[in-house]
């Protein structure tokens, strides 16, 4: 889970500016203020090296439901170095309105009306429905995008806005679940957003925590910061991991994309500037309790995936055990609501190790995109997600242990797991999903027995079925062998048909018609 300090993924074109910068850096060039298309050195060094209190610690989330109605309070701060423009109703529109497109719209779409996200806009002070901080911004951001050293960072600014508003708000309308905590506690700053400057002098959009503070009876001790031209992106990606507890699923040390512009945990809070974010990742819902995966295992089964959008729907196939914490899922995104801006549409196939912490390693992160393509841009770094990623392609329509990508497990080892024709139809996605190279059983009927085959070893009788092969006769005692098999000769003997059950490999059920 995001344990402590989780911060907004810089913008595309700050993203940008941070990859030309780190390719400068290598080639030994002395990065200063005047390339204005690079970093200068102290802020390449605070964004790329940023300490380890700043690093995203997530450990694997346990399945946690987060439903109903949950109470946000939004605490608005300028300083009398940075006056803030926006009124109190923008923030009441973008937070809280209702089909405005609003961070309480888009928790309802992607909670499939799972969660209902309210609240209120508190502010009051030298501009109007705004608190002003007692200190400036440059004293709390002290070049270091607010996350320096205390007092001299976010948190002591958070616990002064907090003293401010205790006499306008009553913070126990915000304990959600009784525990006597503020569950959801915003704090929106004048300016820009040093994720989208990288400027040193901003608040760069994040969630932390402070030393826990009494007010009314309960406790605050956690909360996110977001900038006043934030749009909604900003403010579901940190409540994201303020309420629901998602890690990160971009990569913090920016050597990669991770899940790119598939996930709000990544890029995609980014999708048409901010103001369109993608769904969280299959994972992400699963763990908040919104999608209950199918799962298959052991079985061969044709799917049908409705849009992700509109429909609670995916699929989980383990890897090597029905309770492995390594499996695929399974969701078809598509075009619309708040998926309108994704780089693609089509099968989207997460790879999960639930044994890693978060995305750090682009050879084996906790949530990936196995990319149809077979490029893995998003691993090398090369972009944040295109057409490619999502099946099927003209050049890829399976998922198998052969292909590339493959359904290899991270070890190397056949998982033993077969997505094939996979199918756009519609606005839906069809494949044949096969686990542990079995199939399902189905009945052939009035067919040949064309030969048989039997040793002296207990349950060891064979039969060719025409049109199916050989097949193994299953059963729990020799008798029931026995029976099948002579069942089988017989008709074989005698040229008359059979219906039998069978799956890829064994025969189960036999009649003579």
């Amino acid at each position: 889970m995001c344990n402590d300090l989780c911060i907004m993924p810089p913008s595309p074109d700050l993203h940008n500016k941070i990859d030309e910068s780190k390719r400068a850096f290598l080639k030994g060039s002395l990065l200063g203020v005047d390339q204005v298309d690079l970093l200068d050195m102290r802020t390449f060094t605070l964004i790329t090296g940023r300490p380890a209190k700043t690093r995203s610690h997530n450990n694997s989330l346990e399945s946690a439901s987060v439903k109903g109605v949950r109470k946000a309070l939004v605490l608005l701060v300028d300083f009398s170095d940075k006056k803030a423009i926006e009124p109190k109703s923008h923030f009441n529109d973008l937070m809280f309105s209702l089909g405005k497109k609003s961070m309480r719209d888009y928790y309802r779409e992607v909670s499939y009306n799972n969660l209902d996200v309210q609240g209120e806009v508190a502010g009051s002070g030298a501009t109007k429905d705004w608190f002003r901080a007692p200190k400036t911004k440059s004293y709390y951001t002290n070049n270091d995008f607010g996350f320096g050293s205390y007092p001299k960072n976010a948190q002591k600014l958070v616990e002064d806005v907090i003293d401010l508003a205790a006499s306008h708000v009553n913070f126990a309308n915000y304990d959600n679940s009784g525990d006597g905590k503020v569950e959801s506690l915003v704090i929106i700053c004048a300016g820009i957003g040093g994720e989208q400057s990288g400027n040193k002098s901003d608040f760069w959009s994040h969630k932390w925590s402070i030393a826990p503070k009494s007010v009314d009876g309960v406790i605050v001790d956690r909360y996110f910061m977001a900038p006043e031209n934030g749009k909604v992106g900003v403010m579901a990606h940190e409540l994201g991991h303020l309420l629901m507890g998602w890690p990160d699923l971009y990569d913090t040390d920016y050597s990669s994309r991770g899940t790119g512009r598939w996930d709000l945990m990544a890029g995609g809070s980014w999708n048409n500037n901010g103001e369109t974010p993608a769904h969280p990742t299959a994972w992400c819902k699963e763990k908040a309790g919104w999608i209950t995966p199918t799962v298959i295992f052991s079985a061969d089964q044709a799917i049908n995936l409705q849009p992700y959008a509109d429909h609670a729907q995916a699929y989980k196939l383990p890897i090597g055990s029905a309770g492995s914490k390594e499996y695929f899922l399974l969701s078809n995104r598509k075009k619309r609501g708040f998926d309108l801006h994704l780089p693609g549409e089509g099968l989207i196939i997460e790879h999960i190790d639930d044994n890693k912490i978060n995305n750090t390693d682009e050879n084996h992160y906790l949530v990936d995109i196995e990319q149809c393509d077979g490029l893995r841009e998003l691993n090398l770094n090369i972009n944040s997600g295109n057409v490619g990623d999502a099946y099927p392609s003209t050049a890829n329509n399976s998922f198998t242990n052969s292909t590339s990508p493959s359904s290899k497990s991270y070890a190397g080892a056949d998982s033993k797991i077969a997505v094939t024709n996979i199918t756009k139809s519609g606005d839906n996605v069809t494949a044949n999903v096969n686990v542990g190279g079995a199939t399902a059983k189905v009945w052939k009927n009035n067919v040949t027995v064309s030969k048989t085959y039997a040793t002296y070893h207990s349950k060891n009788a064979w039969a060719y079925i025409a049109g199916s092969g050989w097949r193994k006769i299953d059963g729990l005692s020799t008798d029931g062998v026995t029976n099948v098999f002579i069942l089988l000769v017989y008709a074989q003997a005698f040229n008359r048909k059979v219906s039998v059950q069978i799956d890829s490999s064994k025969i189960y059920i036999a009649y003579m018609n």
